[in-house]
């Protein structure tokens, strides 16, 4: 009976070691399957809960299950996708920008049709611009306003719309850019340029690259019987005078904007100034002195002097105001900034062919332009100048030219004495063309019976003291 038992027991232990050696396998084999998963799995700690049970399955692996205990089933692991590295995820997410409606920002043009335009504002989502928010001016095709590839500025409307789109305006973008550009030139007192697109009661409405401003009547440079239609469809220089965004105004002066552009032209042209260049200017006035030419900006003096190489009395001989000619510049100062200017440089030089067209011992008309203390002034042909010295006006000895008995325009023959281009000088006798005249009708009436000679010693000494005595006054005058 007791050996019953004990071979009973026996019986029964050796089966429980059995199924205790085929627990001790199966939690070796599922040991090793998560040894496997914790090379191949980040490293991460347990949660508090699942440490618990690992400890408590590690315990009850040393008591051996009973017979009728089931197999545990070993779960296959869950494996989790391995995130990007940190520089990967941050250069993603720095090809998108964070966006708020009512912010204005730039995109580029990807895609133009009638219905709409789409545009890439570096988002996550493409923009999308309805006709109607394009431009405040009409127009019958999309491509009239943008083309793709087109930088421009769009104001956000809405960050999605029920097609996923973000809702851009083109318009509101322009309308915010124009009250930031005409801020900016009144505070700035910049300069800017507007074309009138309509004439009404009180001034003119201009357009300034999309800029709707009104310039009063009173703010119109104008000339006093000139009307405002005038005007209509020019562009004119402005400057912004107010700025009132609440009222929805820009109040503009044309008077400011044309002052504005004349300096700035002026100094333009002045730096481009050089002496030696041939400007083309306009008459804009003619004084005593001289005459004011236009060079686009400046004026500059045209001495009387300068006018012809004949003396000239006054300007309006040769020149009338508004009269449009092309000027030498003599001179620039850019201290003072003046500007002196030439006429006759600009017309050949009669002195350098002065001995072609006279010659000593040659008779010829002349007419009296003016008188001077020591003789009087003729004019010749082409355009030069002689001088009668009060010696040679007159066979009877005089003080004075008026004494000789001719007036200024008289037209008077006349013989010539010399001629001296590089002083600018032809001597001239009224007193020797008389006399040769005299021979010449005494020799019609008497023939020669005898060859005389023509000139004496006594005359030549007479001469030359005559031409020493006109040289002294000549010199007198140039002083």
């Amino acid at each position: 009976m007791a050996e019953t038992e004990l071979t009973g027991t026996g019986f029964e232990k050796g089966k429980g070691e059995e199924e205790f050696l085929e627990v001790e396998e199966l939690i070796k084999e599922t040991l090793k399957e998560s040894k496997i998963i914790e090379k191949t799995a980040p490293s991460t700690p347990l949660p508090p809960k699942q440490a618990a049970k690992k400890e408590e399955f590690t315990a009850t692996r040393m008591t051996p299950a009973p017979p009728s205990a089931e197999k545990p089933a070993a779960k296959a692991p869950v494996e989790k996708p391995a995130p990007l590295p940190k520089s990967e995820a941050a250069s993603y997410e720095a090809t998108f920008k964070e966006y708020k409606s009512g912010d204005t920002v730039k995109g580029t043009v990807i895609k133009v049709d009638h219905g709409a335009v789409l545009v890439d504002i570096k988002y996550k989502a493409d923009g999308i611009i309805l006709p109607e928010e394009l431009s405040e001016r009409s127009f019958s095709s999309a491509e009239e306003v943008v083309k793709v590839g087109d930088v421009i500025d769009v104001f956000i409307e809405n960050l999605e719309n029920k097609e996923g789109y973000v809702v851009l305006s083109k318009k509101r973008a322009d309308y915010e850019s124009h009250w930031q550009t005409a801020y900016d030139a009144f505070k700035n007192k910049q300069m800017l340029e507007g074309k009138v697109i309509q004439v009404v009661r009180g001034g003119l409405v201009v357009d300034c690259s999309g800029i709707r401003g009104f310039i009063p009547a009173s703010q119109v440079m104008k000339q006093a019987q000139e009307s405002l239609d005038t005007f209509k469809d020019k562009t004119l220089p402005v400057k912004v005078i107010e700025v009132n965004r609440r009222q929805g105004k820009i109040i503009m002066s044309h008077k400011l904007g044309s002052g504005a552009k004349e300096k700035q032209q002026s100094s333009k042209v002045f730096e481009e100034l050089e002496v030696g260049q041939v400007r083309h200017g306009k008459v804009t006035s003619l004084k005593n002195f001289g005459a004011f030419v236009d060079l686009g900006g400046i004026e500059g003096l045209i001495h009387l002097s300068e006018l012809s190489w004949k003396r000239v009395k006054h300007p309006s001989v040769l020149l009338k105001v508004g009269q449009e000619l092309d000027v030498f510049v003599l001179g620039v100062d850019q201290i003072n900034k003046k500007v002196a200017l030439g006429l006759k440089e600009l017309q050949d030089d009669p002195w350098e062919k002065a001995t072609e067209y006279f010659k000593p011992g040659q008779t010829i008309k002349v007419k009296i332009l003016r008188f001077a203390k020591f003789g009087a002034f003729a004019e010749l042909d082409h355009d030069l100048e002689g001088l009668i010295h009060v010696s040679e006006m007159s066979n009877t000895q005089i003080q004075n030219p008026e004494d000789a008995g001719i007036k200024i325009n008289d037209v008077v023959e006349v013989r010539v004495l010399r001629v001296l281009p590089e002083e600018q000088k032809i001597g001239l006798s009224i007193k020797a063309a008389a006399k040769q005249r005299e021979r010449e009708e005494i020799k019609q009436a008497i023939p020669e019976t005898e060859e005389t000679p023509k000139v004496t010693i006594a005359d030549m000494i007479a001469q030359k003291e005559k031409d020493r005595a006109e040289q002294e006054e000549a010199q007198e005058e140039a002083t």
